[in-house]
């Protein structure tokens, strides 16, 4: 009988292959105010390297507040498993290697498809563009 966990081992490194993008991402430090009462909170990197950014529905919200319109897509994005990325870090898209448009983009990660056989970490995330 074969060893599943090669089987796994096999399926997330076929994951990380399609990994065509790199982000950083970073997360929150503890706020502290400045002499001048100017509070800041600082911002330490917890991960920098491969990741994919996924459409997880083909419609997007369009949300009016303010008089303003917002557009909120509904994405995921996929991570190595065990990159110690958390809910509410922040990741940045720095490289693109099959779509240069999502250089840039900023996302928010709110919530992990968990499971103990997973090929990636597949977070959902926000992206808010006006």
């Amino acid at each position: 009988m074969r060893d599943p966990t090669e089987f796994l081992l096999r399926g997330r490194e076929a994951a990380e292959f399609l990994m065509f993008e790199t982000c950083t991402a970073s997360r929150p430090g503890v706020p502290f105010t400045d002499p001048d009462g100017i509070v800041t909170s600082p911002l330490s990197t917890v991960y920098t390297g491969i990741c994919k950014v996924q459409a997880t529905v083909a419609q997007a919200a369009s949300p009016v507040a303010g008089g303003h319109a917002f557009t909120v897509e509904n994405l995921q994005l996929h991570f190595p498993v065990g990159s110690g990325v958390v809910t509410g870090d922040s990741a940045l898209i720095t490289s693109s290697r099959m779509d240069e448009s999502n250089v840039g983009l900023a996302f928010r990660l709110v919530e992990l498809a968990r499971g103990s056989q997973r090929t990636a970490a597949r977070w959902n995330v926000e992206l808010v563009t006006a």
